[in-house]
């Protein structure tokens, strides 16, 4: 491990930081089709929040017919006013932040294009659906497999951050901060809007990028510094501007991405902690109220790299960016960009909760993988991203910690949150809704983090682990730098484990019914023979009384959901047998008859079915546990201890 030697030459008058060379070209050969590749040029007024900029998109139609539109995405016109779609459907408020005072002009951002240029000629064109989107009229028809370059100039001004992009105190995160191109595919442009459910879509290519920010400021980005020799013959990250010697030019190089984000902070507000891990340059940068934190952070994201190349493929550029975002950013936090990720943590965390750093390290690197390298449209299929990585969040955090406390006494799965999401309202909407189509934000939270979750935990007891593993890793290597959605998934799911997945897909894709049985009535019956017989003497009375085996067992099975599926019943019987009897389901209900009395009885004892939904009731005993004060005592002391434990103090 080295500190960002930027921090230890901070107040050098003529240059930024010397340190070893990085390669301005990643890779001997392109990884993605880099189909939209860009230039840009900006220069950040730190006072106003203010950038200016420039930028050439070199753009070639992949699709299938010409096209004389060219659409842009201008996202952070989505704050420039409450009349923006994304403010109409947040109400200002997003992941549990809050736009500030909204009478204040610094609360507010735009994205102003002031040009745009084709083959010289300055273009016109018209708003979207609202101010977030740009169609650019094109002066002639570019057809397919033709490349044309725009020109663009442009102004940003960055808000106050509640939602990703924008400032707190002296930290500026940037987010979707330059006009984007939307993605061309088949004859039909995708270019939505920015709404409040939805992320983002773009193509893959180069991005080749330069700032000129205050020398006091200290840059991370995505991507890798282009180094520049300095008079005295050595390397330097960042030159000073000659014509103003209190501006730092930053030129920074990154291939095979779709996007470039970059986030700013004064040099001695920020510590910045370097280690290469199989390859990787990583860089940490922290702030002194949770830097104590670090060390988890690193063993988080270092254990995401080594199983997301043991699981999929190898991480292949050469550079990662995390960032814990300061307090009053909380906005910007939780956030992936190509090579660069924001995940926070707290100061003061005693009983070690392993929510942030761990948890959100883990899951917005998984996003270099579902995001960034499958690339899948997040407007449309936000579960593709959100919900694959949350369960490969989930592997990752069951395979390292096993739990997100430290306490062997107190354990919380890793996928609680998933479990507990999907739960409060599972028939909300389907995975195929359309992501800005859902019903509100907590269904669209629902559909596409938890319910996916549950569905490939599910589908991985289908299968069994070592094929579903054989399935992802096959998906991730078919799909990297591309744009798969869901039929995809299916294709390769259904190929690899040579099974049809029809009824799967229905149920628990497309579907919005659940996996729902229980365990009805257990019933213990007397055998007996009596009453008017037939005898030799004609018809004789007998007393009824009890004949072999004596007392039988039944058990009442109940579907209370939508779902139909075979599933197991296990039961010990008084005389000390154990069965078991499987029920298709196909009823609402079913009752199952055993020569002794039922003892014990289970619904699912092998886990086939993750997305059952009520345990409590798939399970019966005679007699419910005791509740005594003895119990309860030991429960408080239990938890008790188990709480001293994650502090390190028992």
């Amino acid at each position: 491990m080295r500190r960002c030697l930027a921090l230890l030459f901070s107040l050098m008058p003529l240059m930024a930081t010397p340190r070893n060379g990085t390669p301005e070209k990643w890779f001997p050969k392109p990884l993605s089709p880099r189909i939209a590749n860009y230039v840009i040029n900006g220069s950040l007024n730190w006072e106003q929040k203010v950038l200016d900029g420039t930028e050439t998109i070199t753009w070639r139609n992949a699709g299938t017919a010409p096209t004389k539109e060219f659409p842009l995405h201008l996202y952070l016109n989505a704050f420039k006013g409450p009349q923006s779609r994304f403010v109409k459907e947040s109400g200002g408020k997003l992941r549990g932040d809050q736009m500030a005072n909204p009478a204040e002009p610094s609360s507010w951002g735009y994205c102003r294009l002031l040009s745009v240029k084709v083959d010289g000629k300055v273009v016109g064109g018209t708003p979207g659906e609202d101010e977030t989107v740009y169609w650019v009229n094109l002066p002639r028809a570019v057809a397919p497999g033709e490349t044309i370059q725009v020109e663009i100039a442009w102004q940003s001004r960055f808000p106050k951050v509640f939602a990703r992009s924008g400032y707190s105190g002296n930290f500026l995160m940037a987010g979707q901060w330059f006009p984007k191109v939307g993605v061309y595919q088949g004859a039909s442009w995708n270019c939505h809007a920015y709404h409040a459910f939805t992320e983002f879509f773009s193509d893959f290519g180069t991005y080749d990028v330069t700032l000129a920010v205050p020398n006091s400021l200290l840059v991370a980005t995505t991507g890798t510094p282009v180094e520049t020799r300095g008079p005295d013959g050595q390397m330097y990250e960042a030159m000073e501007d000659p014509k103003n010697p209190k501006i730092h030019i930053w030129r920074i190089h990154a291939e095979d991405v779709h996007d470039f984000a970059f986030a700013v902070r004064p040099k001695l507000d920020w510590d910045c902690h370097v280690w290469e891990y199989r390859e990787v340059e990583v860089k940490y940068y922290t702030q002194s109220k949770t830097s104590s934190n670090i060390y988890r952070q690193k063993r988080a994201v270092e254990a995401a790299l080594r199983l997301s190349q043991e699981w999929y493929f190898k991480y292949p550029y050469p550079t990662l960016t995390v960032i814990d975002t300061p307090e009053g950013a909380e906005g910007a936090d939780g956030m992936e960009y190509p090579t660069l990720i924001t995940a926070g943590s707290v100061p003061f965390d005693p009983f070690e909760y392993r929510e942030a750093p761990e948890l959100v390290s883990v899951h917005e690197f998984g996003h270099q993988y579902f995001y960034g390298m499958l690339a899948s449209n997040e407007f449309e299929e936000a579960w593709l991203d959100e919900g694959l990585n949350s369960w490969f969040t989930h592997k990752v955090m069951d395979t390292t910690y096993h739990g997100l406390l430290p306490s062997r006494r107190l354990h919380i799965p890793t996928d609680f949150g998933e479990w507990a999401g999907y739960w409060t309202g599972p028939s909300s909407d389907p995975l195929t809704v359309v992501s800005f189509k859902a019903r509100d934000w907590s269904s669209y939270g629902r559909v596409a983090y938890a319910k996916p979750t549950m569905v490939l935990n599910q589908l991985e007891a289908l299968l069994g682990r070592p094929l579903m593993e054989q399935v992802l890793r096959t998906y991730t290597e078919e799909m990297k730098f591309k744009h798969p959605t869901r039929g995809d998934f299916r294709r390769v799911a259904e190929r690899v484990s040579g099974r049809d997945l029809t009824k799967f897909w229905q149920d628990f894709v497309e579907g919005t019914d659940v996996l729902d049985y229980a365990i009805h009535r257990v019933e213990a019956r007397e055998v007996q023979q009596g009453g008017w017989m037939e005898g030799k003497d004609g018809v004789v009375f007998a007393a009824p009384q009890q004949i072999s085996p004596g007392r039988t067992g039944r058990v009442t099975l109940a579907r209370k959901g939508g779902i139909t599926a075979p599933i197991t019943l296990w039961v010990r019987l008084e005389n000390r047998e154990e069965r078991r009897v499987t029920w298709d389901g196909q009823d609402r209900w079913a009752t199952f008859d055993f020569d002794s009395p039922v003892a014990a009885a289970v619904l699912d004892p092998d886990g086939n079915h993750p997305m059952l939904k009520d345990r409590l009731h798939a399970s019966w005993l005679p007699k419910p546990p005791s509740r005594g004060l003895h119990y309860w005592a030991q429960l408080a002391w239990g938890g008790f201890i188990g709480l001293l434990q994650s502090a390190g103090v028992a």
